[in-house]
C-alpha cells in the first residue's frame, strides 16, 4: 500500500503526519517553536532554524519511505531569498504583522481600492503580501536589492526539497495586488510598480507534483531520492478542503493562533470570475483584530473573517 507524508508548518508549532493510500493515519509527530516579536507589530519566523528544521525533525521522526509529500503552511508571509533560495532575513508573517499599515494606505491610495478588488477580489490589509514588500523596499533597501525570490512556509519547503521556484494560486492570490484572479496569474503591470524587477515563482495548482526531492534534500531528511513533492498550499486551504469545504454554502471554523471562517459561495458565474474551478473556496483571511468580518465579496466568491486569538 503506497504511504503519504504531509508536514503543517503553523505559527507555534509544526505537525507531521503518515497515512496509507486509504487514508489510514500510520503515524504522527509534533515539535513546538518559537515565533520572533522584535518590535511592537512585527511577528516573524526563523525560516532555517523553524520551517527547515522542523520539516528534518519530523521525516526523520516518522521514518519511512513515503510515495509523495505535501507540505502546508501559514501564511501568506514573505520570505525574501537570494537566487540560491538562502533567506535573506526572517519571514515577516501573516496578518498578524502589522508592519506594512503605511504601505496599505499608500497602494491603496495609489491603485485604487475598486481596482485592487476588482483585480485580486481581496482589499488591502495586513494579511497582503504586496505592501509588506513596498515596506521591505522602504526600509531595508540592502536587503532588498539582494531579492530575488519571494517565498512562503510552502513554497520555501518545496523549494527546499525540490530546487524548484513555485508558489500555488491559492497563497498567490493573498499577494494583493500582486496576483489578477481573473486571469489566474500575476498582475505583472501592478507587480512592476509594487516589487519591480522581482522575478515571480511560477503558478501551481495545490497537488501538482511542483518536482522531486534531490539528492542532497534526501540525504538531510531522511526521504528517497526522486519522491514527488507537491505545490502545497497556506494551511487553512489544506483544512478547508480536509473537512469537505468545497460545495456551495460548506463553511469551516478554525480555531488555532487566529481564528477565522471559511465559506464556499454558490454559483457558476462566480467562481468562473474567479478565475478558478468551481467549488474551489476563496482563500480565507487571517486579518488583524478589529478588521470588520467580510460579507459575500462583491465577485462572489466567498466569505470570510478571522481575529487574533493568541502570539
Amino acid at each position: 500500500m503506497p504511504t503519504y507524508l504531509g508536514v503543517d508548518i503553523g505559527t507555534q508549532s509544526s505537525k507531521g503526519v503518515l497515512v496509507g493510500g486509504d487514508g489510514t493515519v500510520l503515524a504522527r509527530a509534533q515539535v513546538e517553536h518559537a515565533t520572533s516579536h522584535p518590535a511592537p507589530g512585527h511577528v516573524e519566523h526563523d525560516a532555517e532554524g523553524v520551517w527547515w528544521h522542523d520539516l528534518v525533525h519530523l521525516t526523520r521522526e516518522l521514518g519511512g519511505t513515503p510515495d509523495a509529500v505535501g507540505v502546508s503552511g501559514i501564511g501568506p508571509v514573505l520570505l525574501p531569498a537570494d537566487a540560491d533560495g538562502r533567506p535573506l532575513r526572517p519571514a515577516i508573517l501573516y496578518g498578524v504583522d502589522t508592519r506594512a499599515t503605511r504601505e496599505v494606505a499608500e497602494l491603496t491610495g495609489r491603485f485604487g481600492a475598486a481596482e485592487i478588488l476588482r483585480r485580486g477580489g481581496t482589499p488591502l490589509s495586513s494579511q497582503a503580501v504586496g505592501p509588506k514588500l513596498a515596506w521591505l523596499r522602504r526600509h531595508e533597501p540592502e536587503v532588498w536589492e539582494r531579492t530575488a525570490m519571494l517565498l512562503m512556509a510552502s513554497s520555501y519547503l518545496v523549494h527546499r526539497l525540490t530546487g524548484e521556484y513555485v508558489l500555488d494560486q491559492h497563497s498567490a492570490s493573498q499577494c494583493d495586488p500582486l496576483h489578477d484572479l481573473d486571469a489566474a496569474d500575476w498582475a505583472h503591470d501592478l507587480a512592476d510598480e509594487v516589487a519591480p524587477g522581482l522575478e515571480l515563482p511560477r503558478l501551481a495548482w495545490s497537488t501538482e507534483v511542483a518536482g522531486h526531492v534531490t539528492a542532497r534534500a534526501a540525504a538531510e531528511t531522511g526521504l528517497r531520492e526522486g519522491t514527488p513533492v507537491t505545490a502545497g498550499t497556506i494551511d487553512a486551504w489544506a483544512e478547508a478542503a480536509s473537512v469537505g469545504v468545497a460545495g456551495p454554502g460548506d463553511t469551516m471554523v478554525m480555531y488555532g493562533t487566529t481564528m477565522f471562517l471559511v465559506q464556499t459561495a454558490e454559483g457558476p458565474p462566480a467562481t468562473r470570475r474567479c478565475g478558478r474551478p468551481a467549488g474551489s473556496p476563496r482563500a480565507p483571511s487571517r486579518r488583524r483584530p478589529g478588521w470588520p468580518p467580510e460579507a459575500r465579496s462583491p465577485r462572489g466568491c466567498a466569505t470570510s473573517s478571522a481575529v487574533t486569538t493568541g502570539r
